[in-house]
């Protein structure tokens, strides 16, 4: 038998809490009042109460910490980027429209992804009486919370506290999460529903909640999964499921009652949505919004780009999971995976997880890390079952080499962050092209000095073995973590960013109080957003009568400085860059013109 099996099946004695045995077993008989030794069957019935009421242990107040430091602290610093500004301004359009079905933007049905994402947004303008852009990420720093301690909740049902804390851990400061977790975008939201129909399904297995309950929770979070981006969740959750229970030889269950019953929950709620949707537009609209964004993937593959993307793929998700990622590499060893005692039906789920979802992401050529995202949780989970195989004291080589290289690599790599900061804030300050790396030198003395001090945390943890030593070196290295992407790279963001709602606000100072505008053809989301107010297109229906007037205001999009010749006579009122970044030349503008009378109207309009 391995070491580590050993470990767990024998007879806890004072010495192995003295010595630093893994604290969420070896320190039940003396949390309980019991002298040694101690039989495993009252062992195992104590760390069953202990997971029954895993919210109430301290680290879950560690994670609700360390999600609000990272994620809420700074979640309206850096400017709307991206599609977050046209997912709020669906947002808006349906408090104003009153329409919760049909998504739209500037009156038009926006036939890309279906409504949740939106409606959580709107329930959180009306919430919060904000439509500023902390109250528009707001719903995804919530996801991001939820899923953390979703992964901490499951990790216990077969980890340590440490363990467990350390995979939750993981996944919040996960490098590629710093922009994900706290963006209006889809994804986070997703992210948790994904991985709580999966993760909430097998807990219930492992834990024997009653069948019926546990398959309709998975599908109810299944159906909002598709509600929020499309026809993913299905097939990762079918992929997965029905593997498991094929290599455990429990395939009947994929005909039971219950699983029927919670398929049909599934699709109620789905179609619940989707037949007022399709009797407001049309079938082949519905089909547009759920299928245009993810059909875009499998299209013009070529051999040259899938056999690179074969090859990049992989090392981009190591790298976007940095520095936990370096734990996978334990699942190569025998020994380690020995290791993995009574958490063998965690790990072998968790593995089929990422193995059945990973080849839709790696195969098509436009595959990018953020669409395997939603396995990241299990991912997290299978870190955590290699830092439990760290939580021994007589550790194989493997671990304990392993856990060494990883103290080493991180405490070097902050030393390195360190000395870089404080570089660029030297030599970068006054640089014309590359200021914005420069940080202000107290704060960047700050930082080196923490940096610093936490390596010195994670250096002094090396050893490994004690439960104290694991939870020093996670917890250091996740402070880096938040330190260096929540500060650091979060000021270079701002520093970067082009300022669209202060370009906006002195544009609506310069127009009549309350002025509409209309748009020659789509506009910009980021611009509608910040104005505020419906930018209706102009159409022949509302032109015609704009046209007539002496005067009025309009806007349209433009490349840079490029003008478009128009059929009447305007004056340029202002020109608003929406590039994400600044540049002394814009690549995008809003133009906002004020015209005057003409006699005829393009029909293009």
């Amino acid at each position: 038998m391995a070491p580590c099996l050993k470990s767990l099946n024998a007879p806890f004695h004072r010495s192995d809490r003295l010595t630093g045995a893994d604290e969420g077993i070896a320190a039940l008989p003396w949390m309980y009042g019991v002298q040694e030794p101690v039989s495993n069957q009252l062992i195992q019935q104590q760390e069953t109460h202990l997971r029954k009421s895993w919210w109430r242990e301290p680290e879950v107040a560690v994670l609700i910490v360390l999600v609000l430091a990272a994620y809420l602290i700074r979640i309206g610093d850096v400017s709307m980027r991206g599609e977050e500004s046209r997912r709020a301004r669906v947002a808006f359009e349906m408090l104003e429209r009153g329409d919760w079905i049909v998504p739209r933007e500037q009156g038009q049905p926006f036939l890309s992804r279906p409504p949740l994402q939106n409606w959580l947004i709107a329930a959180s303008r009306v919430v919060c009486g904000s439509e500023a852009p902390w109250a528009v990420r707001l719903p995804s720093v919530l996801a991001m919370l939820l899923t953390a301690l979703l992964i901490y909740g499951y990790a216990r049902t077969c980890l340590s506290r440490v363990a467990a804390l350390a995979a939750s851990v993981a996944f919040v400061t996960f490098g590629e999460m710093f922009t994900t977790g706290c963006q209006a975008e889809t994804e986070m939201i997703f992210i948790a529903l994904v991985s709580a129909s999966l993760l909430l399904w097998h807990w219930g297995q492992v834990r024997g909640w009653p069948d019926m309950g546990t398959w309709i929770v998975s599908y109810i979070c299944v159906s909002l999964g598709v509600l929020c981006k499309g026809p993913q969740p299905p097939v990762y959750f079918a992929a997965a499921v029905v593997a498991y229970l094929l290599w455990t030889g429990q395939w009947r269950r994929l005909f039971s009652r219950a699983h029927l019953t919670g398929i049909a929950v599934g699709v109620a709620i789905v179609f619940a949505w989707l037949i007022p949707c399709a009797a407001r537009t049309s079938w082949p609209d519905v089909w547009a919004i759920f299928s245009n964004d993810t059909s875009m993937r499998f299209r013009d593959w070529k051999a040259l780009d899938v056999s690179v993307h074969l090859l990049r793929f992989p090392l981009e998700v190591l790298g976007c999971t940095l520095p936990w990622s370096f734990f996978l590499l334990g699942y190569l060893s025998r020994d380690l995976r020995r290791c993995l005692g009574e958490a063998r039906p965690q790990t072998l789920f968790m593995a089929l997880c990422v193995a059945t979802s990973f080849p839709t992401c790696w195969i098509p050529p436009e595959g990018q890390t953020r669409y395997f995202a939603p396995l990241y949780p299990c991912l997290a989970v299978l870190i955590g079952l290699m830092v439990q195989c760290c939580l021994h004291a007589d550790l194989p080589t493997m671990a304990r080499a392993g856990w060494r290289r990883f103290t080493l690599l991180v405490a070097s790599s902050m030393i390195v962050a360190g000395v870089v900061v404080m570089l660029a804030s030297i030599f970068l300050t006054n640089h014309p092209r590359y200021s914005f790396w420069a940080e202000r030198w107290p704060l960047a003395l700050a930082y080196a000095l923490a940096v610093i001090g936490l390596a010195v945390l994670i250096f002094k943890a090396r050893e490994g073995g004690a439960a104290s030593r694991i939870r020093t070196a996670v917890l250091a290295a996740a402070c880096f973590m938040v330190l260096t992407f929540t500060g650091i790279l979060t000021n270079v963001r701002v520093r970067r960013s082009e300022d669209q709602a202060t370009a906006v606000a002195r544009l609506k100072e310069q127009l009549p109080q309350g002025q509409r505008l209309v748009s020659l053809g789509h506009i910009d989301a980021l611009f509608a957003y910040h104005y505020g107010m419906s930018i209706d297109p102009l159409s022949p229906d509302n032109g015609t009568d704009l046209l007539a007037r002496e005067n009025f205001y309009f806007c349209f999009d433009s490349d840079g400085a490029a003008r478009p010749t128009l059929p009447f006579a305007w004056h340029e009122v202002a020109a608003i860059s929406m590039d994400r970044n600044h540049h002394t030349s814009p690549e995008r503008v809003v133009v906002i013109g004020r015209g005057t009378a003409s006699q005829r109207l393009r029909k293009s309009y």
